[in-house]
C-alpha cells in the first residue's frame, strides 16, 4: 500500500501504524480503530434459569468466540449486537445491556479493534449461520472450571464476565489458564478492573 495521507497520520499514535481510514479531497482524513459489537448470550431454560452461554466456532480454527461483528455505518452498537446474534445463532436476544469496552491496541492481531461487549438473554436452540463454522453451548459450570480455547482475548473477556456475573472460587483456575495461554500483557489489568467489579 502507498504512504498514508499526511492528514491521516495525526490519528495514529505511531507513524507506522495501520488502520481504517476515510479520506476526502485534500482537507479531510479520519483514521480510527474499527468498532465491534460483541454479545455474551446467556441461554435461559423453560423457567428462565441461565445455565449455559452461547459461543460461535470460528472458521479459521482460532477457537471459540463471542457472538458479534463490526458495527455498520448508520447502525447503533445495540442494533449491531442484536443483528449479529440473529445472523450467527438464529436467536432473538432480549435484555441486551452494555457491559464493557475492550480496546487494547494489540487485542486483535489483524488491526486495532475496539469491542463493545453486551450481555443478553435468549431462549431456544441456536443454529449456526452467517460466517460461523458452528455453535458451541457451554455450561456456566464448565466456564468456571474447565473453559475451552478462545480466539484473541475472548477468553480473558469471558473470564471477567464469569467473575462478575457467575463468581465461584474455581474461577481462579480459569484465570491462571487463560493468562498462560495468552502470554499475559500490560493490558491484563483492563480485564481485571472496572469491567469486572
Amino acid at each position: 500500500s502507498g504512504p498514508l495521507n499526511s492528514l491521516c497520520t495525526r490519528d495514529f499514535v505511531e507513524p507506522a501504524a495501520s488502520g481504517t481510514c476515510l479520506c476526502g479531497e485534500k482537507e479531510f482524513c479520519l483514521c480510527t480503530p474499527s468498532l465491534a459489537a460483541d454479545v455474551i448470550i446467556e441461554l435461559e431454560d423453560s423457567v428462565g434459569t441461565v445455565r449455559h452461554v452461547v459461543f460461535i466456532e470460528r472458521k479459521d480454527g482460532r477457537g471459540l468466540a463471542m457472538v458479534g461483528g463490526f458495527v455498520k455505518v448508520g447502525e447503533s452498537a445495540e442494533a449491531a449486537a442484536a443483528r449479529e446474534a440473529a445472523e450467527e445463532t438464529g436467536l432473538e436476544v432480549t435484555q441486551l445491556q452494555q457491559w464493557c469496552m475492550f480496546s487494547e491496541p494489540r487485542r486483535d492481531p489483524r488491526r486495532h479493534t475496539a469491542a463493545l461487549v453486551f450481555v443478553g438473554r435468549a431462549r431456544g436452540t441456536p443454529r449456526s449461520g452467517d460466517d460461523a463454522k458452528g455453535i458451541r453451548v457451554v455450561s456456566i459450570s464448565d466456564l468456571q472450571r474447565a473453559p475451552p480455547k478462545f480466539a484473541f482475548d475472548h477468553g480473558q473477556i469471558v473470564a471477567a464476565f464469569v467473575a462478575r456475573h457467575h463468581p465461584l472460587e474455581a474461577h481462579a483456575g480459569w484465570r491462571r489458564r487463560n493468562h498462560r495461554s495468552s502470554g499475559g500483557s500490560a493490558a491484563d489489568a483492563a480485564y481485571d478492573g472496572s469491567c469486572r467489579v
